[in-house]
């Protein structure tokens, strides 16, 4: 296995399942040989340890875009800025995880990083009618990506 999506997020808080939600989708439609689709939940600093297992990683979380509710925006790591409790809503998000890496000089595989605009946070299970209505084109723009890199190989 070569490459992973990673769906970040906590199903009871609303549109922050959006990320199991396209893994649970993915799944759901089948992968291509060597990727593998991955529910990283609220993995905090332990997303470190998972993203220096694979060649190239694709991450779907929800981000504070300004964004419509269900928008959704392609990002390489390098290109997202981060700001303290600005794109990720997890306590230590992507932006902590990266910055770590480069701190410690850890290896970090190519990352790309989808961010879904979300409604509604709040404690709840499931997703806003728009971000629902947004995984079908998420979950197409996603496996576009995997095609997208296996044809740079």
């Amino acid at each position: 296995m070569r490459t992973a999506i990673i769906g970040l997020g906590n199903p009871l808080r609303g549109d922050d399942g959006v990320g199991l939600r396209v893994v649970e989708e993915l799944r759901r439609r089948g992968l291509p040989e060597g990727v593998v689709a991955i529910e990283g939940g609220n993995a905090g600093l332990d997303l470190l340890d998972e993203l220096e297992k694979w060649e190239r990683v694709i991450i779907v979380d929800a981000a504070k875009l300004g964004l419509e509710p269900g928008k959704f925006v392609r990002f390489t790591a390098g290109e997202v800025k981060f700001q303290e409790n600005g794109f990720s809503s997890h306590r230590a998000g992507l932006g902590e995880v990266l910055s770590l890496a480069q701190a410690l000089g850890r290896r970090l595989p190519e990352i790309v990083v989808f961010g879904v605009q979300p409604a509604d946070m709040g404690w709840r299970e499931g997703l806003s009618q728009e971000v629902e209505a947004a995984i079908p084109a998420l979950s197409d723009a996603v496996l576009a990506e995997v095609k997208r890199q296996e044809a740079i190989d």
